[in-house]
């Protein structure tokens, strides 16, 4: 295919985004600079980010991509054994040959948190719950920055999504932690605890058992199921647009909750 050049990109590209989107509105997507703090599923949230018109992308995972990956994050078997940043920086150029992409193979935590933090707009909280001094670090620094965090999580068949900014509470009071604590100071494993105990007791019931058998060691895995991955990649993008565009929605401790599944269920008859 000949080269497009960025105006043509972005004239075809956007055209079928207006009238759900102005001009201006777009633009103000196309200016946004994105961290995506870790690759997984935050994969298909810079996926469908971009297809939507955000071009300017910090991604940071040190993990590679292994098979189990591909059931639901935006890899692929050609994938397995490069690192996420690698695989997903070149996926984002395929739709985008003019994306803005910085790429970091290394894990967020207590020393470099703020650094990546500072980089970007609006931070993507993707990160594995149970690096719980990592997700703190950075849910820290940009409070101080006056920077939004979404936070994505399955749950079962779906998703929820909630909006950390400045003026909402906290993740670390949210959960029942102490934020005084020094970051050192603070315990992964109370931390995971306490993000199970607060999430179980939104979740659909059909999750709770398998959430808390994890959360206990008797179940290895958490179950991860593309349509969970899917959903919460849209429901994100929406908030981030949402966001960007200084248009309302809700913040934490509130969230926005969707589980497909469910809406296959008869109404009982009465």
């Amino acid at each position: 295919m000949e080269k497009i050049t960025k105006e043509k990109f972005h004239q075809e590209h956007h055209s079928r985004n207006l009238g759900l989107l102005t001009e201006e509105e777009q633009k103000k997507i196309d200016e946004t600079r994105i961290l995506i703090a870790g690759c997984g599923v935050g994969s298909l949230v810079a996926i469908n980010a971009a297809r939507l018109g955000f071009e300017k992308f910090i991604l940071v995972d040190g993990d590679e991509v292994e098979l189990s990956n591909i059931n639901r994050q935006g890899f692929s078997s050609r994938d397995v054994g490069r690192k996420k940043v690698n695989a997903l920086a070149r996926r984002l150029k395929q739709i985008n040959p003019h994306a803005e992409i910085r790429k970091y193979p290394i894990f967020v935590d207590i020393k470099n948190a703020a650094r990546l933090v500072h980089k970007a707009d609006i931070i993507i909280d993707s990160i594995d719950p149970d690096a719980a001094q990592a997700v703190i670090a950075m849910h820290r620094a940009a409070q101080k920055e006056h920077k939004t965090i979404i936070q994505p999580t399955d749950v079962g068949w779906g998703a929820m999504v909630q909006i950390f900014t400045p003026e909402s509470i906290s993740y670390e009071k949210m959960i029942g932690l102490n934020p005084e604590t020094p970051i050192e100071k603070v315990s992964n494993e109370e931390a995971f605890g306490k993000f199970v105990q607060f999430f179980v007791k939104i979740m659909p019931p059909y999750v709770q058992k398998i959430a808390m058998e994890v959360a206990e060691g008797k179940r290895k895995h958490y179950p991860q199921p593309v349509s969970a991955g899917y959903i919460l990649a849209a429901m994100t993008v929406m908030g981030l647009k949402r966001v960007v565009l200084e248009q309302p929605f809700k913040v934490a401790p509130e969230y926005v909750e969707f589980d497909p599944d469910t809406c296959w269920e008869p109404n009982e008859t009465k």
